[in-house]
């Protein structure tokens, strides 16, 4: 078995050709010690992490008229 538990990270905009793949290796002893809840917050903060890394968003006043 493996030191480290292999998790995939996926961002998907819908249009053809523009996804991103990665891979992120978590330790497997931390992993096993971890909840089911903070295992899902792991994973939720690597998949937030990973979408500000790959895509692109702002918003800003054109006009104020």
């Amino acid at each position: 078995m493996s030191d480290v538990v292999k998790i995939k990270l996926y961002v998907g905009t819908g249009f053809h050709g523009a996804e991103h793949e990665d891979y992120y290796e978590y330790p497997r002893d931390e992993w096993e010690a971890m909840s089911e809840d903070e295992r899902g917050n792991v994973l939720n903060e690597l998949a937030v992490e990973y979408l500000h890394e790959r895509c692109e968003c702002s918003a800003w006043v054109e006009d104020e008229e």
